[in-house]
């Protein structure tokens, strides 16, 4: 047995200023075996002796992944996203001989832009700096980095002449920032003040300077096309294309302008904009992201035009930095269904080497497989797995192993594996279990890892936690495939909607009749996996991690006695008996209240750091409006009601519990229910006082 050093809260961990220095009594040497500036295919290695373990790997986020799996595997320790277990005492438990030898493919990406607003939208560098080391010790050695670039184009485009009106109807507030990046939204939510924008640029100098401190490539920004009205009415001579308005918002927040790609201004707004990038932050990446077609692209497109813009991003890029490497999301080419002449047409454009496509839902529908590898670009095999940044419970470990050395074995140009989920602090174990997975050669069967997994996580080992894990894994984390859900006995497909194939919750979305929660599991189990985690809870009550999972837990718990009063509540509305619908309208706010109560992440959170990033703090009460309004009515009226829903305490109370209780309210007056009638009053009463802008 050894002593491991206490990690404080950023860990302490730095990159190190020559080949060989001393980590801690528990690591006797760490040594980095490439200087190279390339990005190489992932290699570390654990070495036991008497006199310590000694790190050998092939560049700093490979060795600090080493360490955490030691951490893991040896000293009851696991660092994640939303919190830590270290092991009491620093102790750790490790033979006095052993090797360990971990091995990654090249790319190991994390970023997906809707994150950016979903869960980083108002942090400060605390929670950066945290973050960041937690990207090293999971081995990622690429991030995206948009933090405060719109500082960069403010300062552009004033120097092409537009006003300040112009640019306050180009930017839109902090909230809305990811979805003016891919150029879908403009203004919604209000302007951003100068002083918020010069903090922002300081602060991704600061993640920009740790990233590279660690040796992770931050991805930044080029010219996509998106301009400012104002710029179009100033230069008229010129051509523009106009997207399409998007998810319902009007011309006045969405709907924006792009400048035609074969104007030669095109190319000149780019390297204007990465000179000026570059200025700022130096000589640090050669990758840079562009969606310039994401969700609401022109109308009648031919091939020609998508040919058009790529050549124009990429040149534009090139001609800022040389080795400029685009970045590229493929979700556009599903989710606007371009035709795979347009795709071929439009990925022809940029040479072979020069491109790196995220095959950003490839858990589910791996793009490569469509659209014949990408015709030979290097692409991310990438998890999504969430939307909006709900915390609902679901996953499939198996599937995951199945399809992602499905990705390795295929004869195509897959560079690595990347996390894209629209929102973190959910799910924990199926990202951990990805990492993981890409770190090693061998088979990961899930239910031992599952067992190492939770012990690590709370620093302990038992049975009935062994037990209960496998349960998870059995239910929650083996979420078989719509297709195969009839076979289960559970729903047919044909039943199934969108929300529901992804298993979202319909109790967080506007009250409607015949809905219930559909699960791939006899549902009695839910209560059994309460029972097992209550008993759990006596002695690991206060492990900050368990508190997190005994939380979402006993969500499942309550929601599945939830939905039973509510198919309660709606019987009786079709009986026409008053009596049930009392009875069952009063359980459902108890019930609320106890889901109100059990959980951990708080609204309160979300809306204090709203408050604290608002410069100058005058801009506060805006800044909470933006915070509130995003994961409720997300627009003005509603445009994308609930898509950003979050299961906190709080919320739960002030919103979705008042809006079943107008349900109950409206189903026990006797009066014709109306689905349109209730929503205006919902908006009316709960929605626009919680949520409006």
């Amino acid at each position: 047995m050894s002593k491991l050093k206490m990690l404080h809260c950023k860990f302490g961990l730095r990159v190190p200023q020559t080949n060989q220095y001393s980590i801690s009594e528990e690591f006797s040497s760490f040594e980095i075996t490439s200087e190279s500036r390339e990005i190489t295919e992932g290699s570390a290695q654990l070495i036991g002796t008497m006199e310590g373990v000694r790190v050998v790997a092939t560049s700093p986020v490979d060795a600090l992944y080493a360490i955490h799996a030691y951490l893991r595997e040896f000293c009851g320790t696991m660092i994640t996203w939303e919190g830590e277990n270290v092991s009491k005492n620093g102790e750790c438990k490790r033979p006095e001989e052993f090797e360990r030898s971990f091995r990654s493919p090249k790319v190991r990406y994390f970023g997906n832009p809707c994150t950016f607003s979903y869960s980083f939208a108002w942090w400060d560098w605390s929670h950066w700096e945290r973050f960041i080391d937690w990207l090293a010790l999971s081995g990622f050695n690429m991030m995206l980095a948009p933090v405060g670039q719109e500082t960069i184009w403010a300062e552009l485009w004033t120097e092409l002449g537009i006003s300040q009106k112009g640019l306050n109807e180009f930017f839109p507030g902090p909230a809305y920032l990811s979805w003016h990046r891919m150029g879908n939204v403009q203004a919604l939510g209000g302007s951003m003040t100068p002083e918020y924008l010069e903090s922002q640029l300081e602060l991704n100098k600061k993640i920009v300077k740790r990233m590279v401190q660690l040796g992770i490539v931050p991805v930044l920004p080029t010219f996509a096309g998106f301009v400012p009205k104002e710029f179009e009415r100033k230069f008229d001579q010129l051509r523009y294309l106009h997207n399409a308005c998007w998810n319902r918002l009007n011309e006045t927040y969405s709907c924006t302008t792009s400048l035609h790609p074969q104007e030669p201004e095109f190319k000149t707004i780019a390297k204007a904009f990465i000179d000026k990038q570059r200025s700022i932050y130096g000589d640090v990446t050669d990758v840079y992201s562009a969606d310039p077609f994401n969700e609401s692209p022109p109308p009648h497109l031919k091939d020609g035009d998508f040919s058009n813009m790529a050549d124009s991003i990429y040149q534009g890029c090139v001609m800022g930095n040389s080795r400029c490497v685009w970045l590229l999301q493929s979700w556009t080419f599903v989710y606007d269904a371009w035709a795979k002449s347009s795709v071929r047409a439009f990925l022809g454009q940029v040479p072979k080497g020069r491109m790196i496509i995220l095959d950003l839902q490839a858990e589910k529908r791996p793009l490569y497989k469509e659209f014949e590898g990408f015709y030979g670009h290097h692409f991310v095999w990438c998890l999504l797995q969430n939307f909006g940044g709900n915390t609902q419970m679901r996953g499939n470990l198996g599937k995951l192993h199945e399809n992602y050395r499905s990705a390795l074995a295929s004869e195509s140009s897959m560079a690595g594996m990347g996390l894209t989920m629209e929102g973190i602090n959910q799910n924990y174990i199926v990202y951990q279990y990805l990492i993981d997975l890409a770190w090693t050669e061998e088979e990961l069967d899930p239910q031992p890892w599952v067992a190492s997994y939770a012990s690590a996580r709370y620093g302990t080992r038992s049975k009935l936690q062994t037990d209960a894990w496998n349960m998870l894994l059995a239910t929650y984390y083996t979420q078989v495939d719509i297709k195969s859900m009839n076979e289960f006995g559970v729903v047919e497909i044909s039943q199934l909607n969108e929300r529901e194939e992804r298993r979202e919750i319909y109790l967080y979305y506007r009250p409607r009749f015949s809905q219930t929660i559909r699960y791939w599991f006899p549902s009695e189990l839910i209560e059994k996996l309460g029972k097992s985690f209550a008993l759990l809870n006596r002695t690991l009550g206060g492990n900050e991690l368990f508190r997190q999972d005994f939380a979402d837990v006993m969500r499942e718990v309550i929601q599945n006695k939830l939905d039973k009063r509510i198919q309660y509540a709606t019987t009786g509305y079709a009986l026409q008996d008053r009596k049930i619908m009392k009875k069952a309208c009063m359980d459902m706010e108890v019930l609320f209240e106890q889901l109100d109560r059990n959980e951990v992440r708080d609204l309160s959170d979300w809306i204090l750091q709203a408050r604290e990033a608002a410069r100058p703090e005058t801009e506060a009460d805006s800044f909470e409006r933006q915070a509130r309004n995003q994961i409720t009515l997300w627009g003005p009226r509603g445009e994308i009601v609930d898509y950003a829903r979050k299961e906190w305490k709080g919320l739960i109370r002030k919103f979705y519990s008042k809006r079943w209780g107008i349900f109950c309210e409206v189903i026990q007056s006797g009066a014709r229910f109306s689905e349109k009638k209730l929503d205006e009053r919902l908006l009316r009463e709960v929605e626009l006082p919680f949520g409006h802008l």
